[in-house]
């Protein structure tokens, strides 16, 4: 039985092209302020292929597609964390909330895609 694209795919592949270009802003503003080191920037850059990775299977129905949603719903949910330590700078505030949907929206995607 072949699945179709439903609402809440479409709603996660959003979600995760925007955890990406968030994860690339907080990462660029952070280096020009000379506060990212590298363990955090290697986290942000996981982050961000993850979810475009995630967001391209989703887009192909791939049929790993439910478990790279799990991936990457704990890559969102490991970079929220890491986004929530830095809490005096607003943009990582930002990512972290944004990570944080991602986490939730994958988490959902990937029960309902693996049911299917």
């Amino acid at each position: 039985m072949e699945m179709e694209m439903s609402m809440d795919m479409r709603r996660c592949m959003e979600d995760c092209r925007s955890c990406m270009a968030m994860c690339m802003e907080a990462m660029m503003q952070c280096m020009k302020m000379g506060m990212m080191d590298m363990k955090k920037m290697s986290m942000l850059m996981d982050c961000m292929e993850m979810c475009q990775m995630c967001a391209n299977m989703m887009m192909r129905m791939s049929p790993m597609g439910g478990k790279m949603c799990m991936m990457c719903a704990e890559m969102c949910s490991a970079c929220a964390m890491m986004c929530e330590g830095m809490s005096d700078n607003p943009m990582m505030m930002r990512c972290a909330e944004m990570c944080r949907r991602c986490a939730e929206s994958c988490s959902m995607t990937a029960k309902m895609m693996m049911a299917a």
